[in-house]
């Protein structure tokens, strides 16, 4: 009879145990830029930042190919033992080093800053905000959160929805 008892209080305290225990909440992951990338690629605006891309990178080349033209003339000329124009070429490639790094500089704020008026503009994020909401609403996800976000220190590959939220944006456009 004791032994029901205790079985019995058991149970009960159990059972009021689930009851009051909290549910977790399902979160989400989202990589915003392979959003962008894959989805919007198409778009005009995106292409504009594909095209300074291309202008920065032909450019750097550019550069680059003239500061490895100054070393070998700079090899040749120590070869010749002519120390003045060694110095001369030394500085002329310091020159070349120093606005290849202003270059880069401009260049990576200017396709950075574009690349922010894209995903500040209000109907792109609209649409992407109306696919995750459906996404979030329709598997049970309480929060979604960007992959990008510094604060993340970990998580498992599964709970990225990525690639849901790029099946909603195709659907979406599929029907308009």
């Amino acid at each position: 009879m004791k032994k029901r008892i205790v079985f019995i209080l058991i149970i009960t305290s159990l059972v009021q145990f689930s009851l009051h225990a909290e549910v977790l909440s399902k979160i989400g992951i989202v990589n915003f830029s392979r959003i962008v990338e894959d989805y919007f690629s198409e778009s005009a605006a995106w292409r504009e930042v594909d095209s300074m891309r291309e202008r920065y990178e032909e450019g750097k080349n550019e550069i680059l190919e003239d500061i490895d033209e100054l070393r070998v003339e700079k090899l040749e000329e120590e070869r010749k033992g002519n120390e003045r124009e060694v110095l001369k070429l030394d500085d002329k490639i310091y020159q070349k080093q120093e606005y290849l790094k202003e270059f880069h500089s401009v260049w990576t704020n200017r396709i950075n800053s574009k690349i922010q008026n894209i995903y500040q503009s209000s109907t792109f994020t609209a649409e992407i905000l109306d696919a995750i909401e459906y996404v979030a609403e329709n598997e049970g996800y309480s929060i979604i959160l960007r992959s990008q976000d510094p604060n993340i220190l970990w998580y498992n590959r599964e709970v990225d929805i990525t690639e849901l939220i790029l099946e909603r944006l195709r659907w979406m456009a599929s029907r308009e």
